[in-house]
């Protein structure tokens, strides 16, 4: 009801999206919270990653779930194990309740419960370094969802060390960044040919256009590519076209 009466005053997008996610992250860190007290975690150092739009602080009313975790690996191979083991079970129980309260669960598994994206400081290193390394359409699709990364819940440090890291390996990658540009340009406008939108023909679906694909994908898409190759600490579009702007008024070369 809020957002709609925002949205009915004329709010911006950027200023209703980010309602929106602030009240989806309380929403999510009193889920934690409560989820929390019936896992032992004790001893462990981890932080929960919000994705994809709310890590960007831009959903919408109508948004899915794409989350992580990141944790520190104990000195023990058998304690990394047993570590994976009790988040991956809080994890569950997180998705089930967010699910519950009106997320969807990810129909492409991306969340905190799939182990492929549990994984310690080292392993999001070498995932992240194989998708950088490797830029093939499915992995350009993972790190335009994973790049996006903000800390939401627990020790944050783990995450922004991972950024840090990230940002050192993309700035000065040029052909990483160029397949970036390539994979951003393949979003064409839905323009007809004459002065006609094209709209779907998809049974269910006929008639209509979706904005996000076919509109606001190319600038969040471009925006993210600025952001790897400044140095950029932004995850928003917004805060990330600004930064860029204000990199190209200082020295044009950029």
């Amino acid at each position: 009801n809020l957002a709609r009466n925002l949205l009915a005053q004329g709010v911006s997008a950027e200023a209703l999206t980010r309602t929106i996610a602030a009240l989806n992250d309380a929403l999510t860190r009193e889920v934690l919270n409560r989820v929390l007290q019936n896992h032992d975690l004790e001893g462990l150092k981890w932080c929960w990653l919000a994705l994809g739009s709310e890590g960007r602080g831009e959903q919408t009313l109508a948004t899915d779930q794409d989350n992580a975790l990141i944790f520190a690996a104990p000195a023990e191979a058998s304690d990394v194990h047993r570590a994976r083991q009790g988040l991956l079970a809080f994890a569950r129980d997180v998705n089930a309740a967010l699910d519950e309260l009106g997320f969807p669960l990810c129909q492409g598994n991306i969340m905190a419960s799939n182990p492929q994206w549990c994984l310690t400081e080292t392993e999001w290193r070498d995932q992240f370094t194989s998708w950088i390394r490797e830029p093939t359409p499915e992995r350009l699709l993972n790190a335009n969802i994973f790049f996006d990364f903000r800390p939401l819940y627990g020790e944050a440090a783990l995450a922004e060390r991972l950024r840090d890291w990230l940002l050192a390996r993309t700035q000065d990658n040029k052909l990483f960044l160029r397949l970036m540009v390539q994979n951003a340009l393949q979003t064409e406008p839905p323009l007809g040919l004459i002065r006609a939108f094209q709209v779907s023909d998809e049974p269910g679906s006929e008639g209509t256009l979706d904005l996000k694909k076919r509109g606001a994908r190319i600038f969040v898409d471009a925006a993210r590519v600025f952001a790897l190759a400044l140095g950029s600490r932004f995850t928003g579009t917004a805060d990330r076209l600004r930064h860029a702007g204000e990199n190209v008024k200082a020295d044009p070369r950029h």
